[in-house]
């Protein structure tokens, strides 16, 4: 008998909104949709607005032909895959997400983290597709990252595995990050970061300060402004040391950047592989490639979905093209 089961389901859970996609195990999108993300009592609702919007709008026939379902999310999993450890935005605490699906939906469930997801979605139909090793960045409010090798994503032992945006850097300053920690690399080379440096070059420079953004900063420096070009230049040294120390380490073959930063396409790009190539180690040098990512707000729901294909049925694992 002819196995029906060729759908998957791909769903980013964020702090404002849930994006679902149906698609095939070709990863052509059939639907997709979005609903708001309830996190009133501390987002115990979500799971059940997750499993009522996918029968809202997946039919009978479709929900039949599901093979899987995938779900990013913005915290660690435990590393048995079945709860979210910690999810900030939606204020969660141990939420056997898993569970709650499967037992709802009798249909199997796959977690993993939203970077991580991207991650994945970029590999498989974004702009790594073909490539097995890659790091994955997402300069915005913060730094994401997730790291893959050999077409897997890399969790680690306390599924912290590509956290990059908490690597130390060493400064005189003393910049409080989210989680906790001084001088984290995201407190620096994010877009909060940014801004926050270009406030401060101001202030050393007794020059007035007038709100802006991460992108205003890039224009400043595209007029030549002195104090813009130098906050830039810093940007990019302490994150360019941070990327190379990752790739003197895992050595994979692409760089993809996302979130809200890359926006800036080669006035981000190109000075960040230059700093990169300056502290690489030699062998690294002049063979990887640092590219803007593809896919946008769909990496994490491509990359969901891509996650339980090849983790359930490995014959599907030879679909990355």
């Amino acid at each position: 008998m002819e196995n029906r089961q060729n759908k998957l389901i791909g769903i980013d859970v964020g702090g404002t909104f849930i994006k679902f996609a149906l698609m095939d195990t070709e990863g052509a999108i059939e639907k997709d949709w979005m609903i708001p993300t309830d996190i009133a009592e501390k987002g115990k609702h979500i799971p059940k607005d997750i499993c009522t919007s996918i029968r809202a709008s997946v039919d009978q026939n479709e929900l039949a032909e599901l093979l899987g379902i995938g779900i990013g999310v913005p915290g660690p999993i435990s590393p048995d895959g079945n709860t979210v450890v910690r999810a900030v935005n939606l204020d969660w605490e141990q939420v056997p997400l898993k569970e709650i699906i499967e037992a709802e939906l009798a249909i199997g469930v796959r977690l993993l983290n939203d970077a991580n997801a991207a991650a994945l979605g970029e590999m498989w139909k974004g702009a790594a597709q073909g490539k097995a090793d890659l790091l994955f960045v997402t300069l915005g409010t913060g730094v994401g990252g997730g790291i893959v090798l050999k077409g897997e994503v890399l969790n680690g032992c306390h599924s912290a595995g590509g956290e990059i945006g908490h690597i130390p850097v060493r400064s005189e300053e003393n910049r409080l990050c989210g989680c906790g920690g001084r001088n984290c690399l995201e407190t620096f080379a994010s877009a909060n970061g940014l801004v926050m440096s270009m406030r401060e070059k101001l202030k050393k420079a007794g020059e007035p300060w007038h709100e802006m953004t991460s992108k205003d900063v890039f224009e400043a420096v595209a007029k030549n402004d002195p104090y813009a070009q130098a906050v830039l230049e810093d940007f990019m040294d302490i994150l360019g040391q941070a990327l190379a120390g990752i790739m003197n380490t895992i050595d994979v073959e692409e760089v993809i950047i996302g979130g809200g930063l890359s926006e800036a396409g080669d006035a981000l790009l190109d000075p960040l592989k230059e700093k990169m190539d300056a502290y690489v180690f030699p062998q690294i040098r002049n063979h990887f490639s640092v590219k803007k990512a593809l896919l946008g707000n769909k990496a994490g729901i491509y990359g969901a979905a891509y996650a339980y294909l090849t983790s359930h049925n490995n014959t599907y694992a030879g679909t990355v093209k």
